[in-house]
């Protein structure tokens, strides 16, 4: 029998379900042979107990792509930028650009990092429209970028941590769930919130 590897995928041949394995636990029993090989009259178990959890495929791409945008938030920060950083990826989860805020290098104060990926998204395609593309950022987007994603058709928006003092998804407005609007966007929020976080504190408090 061939025995699954930690982070390995198994699909449940009755239900169809995805399993991802998350560790492999060594289990004792009792042996009554008298095998000397574990604790006094133990022994493993054999094959070994395996502990799955049902496996998201949206969520660890979600983390993996927030990385990526988290990564974007450093070289920001390293460039005395407010370190927010975003992708955007396509329908077959190709990376299409990648940018930190820039609006103190650019003297832009529409260079916002998820207007820059906007513009070279929509650049690459040759249109304004960027329907089903996903953008991730690190911070909950303001007015001004949730208002141009919205333009631009983007079917889902994926953030970090919620901006309390602009935020216009769940903070001060709820701006994709307006049915007055002719676009609706998908928005999931909280993803890796704490490294998000941690990193606009840590660039603050450095210049306090």
């Amino acid at each position: 029998m061939k025995l699954p590897r930690v982070g390995q995928r198994v699909r449940h041949k009755g239900s169809g379900a995805v399993w991802k394995v998350i560790e492999e636990m060594e289990i004792w029993v009792q042996n009554h042979a008298g095998s000397a090989s574990g604790p006094a009259g133990f022994m493993p178990s054999s094959p070994p107990i395996y502990r799955f959890s049902l496996y998201n495929r949206r969520m660890e791409s979600d983390s993996y792509y927030l990385g990526l945008a988290l990564a974007q938030a450093r070289e920001g920060a390293t460039a005395g930028e407010v370190p927010v950083g975003a992708v955007l990826v396509d329908e077959a989860g190709e990376v299409m650009a990648r940018a930190f805020n820039r609006p103190i290098g650019l003297n832009d104060p529409t260079a916002h990092a998820e207007i820059l990926i906007l513009r070279e998204g929509a650049r690459l395609r040759g249109n304004y429209r960027l329907p089903g593309v996903s953008l991730y950022v690190t911070m909950e987007p303001c007015i001004m970028c949730l208002g141009a994603m919205l333009h631009a058709r983007v079917r889902r928006l994926v953030f970090g941590a919620p901006d309390p003092k602009g935020g216009a998804c769940v903070s001060l407005y709820r701006l994709p769930e307006d049915t007055r609007l002719n676009h609706c966007l998908e928005v999931t929020g909280g993803v890796r919130e704490a490294e998000c976080r941690e990193l606009v504190r840590q660039f603050f408090q450095a210049r306090r």
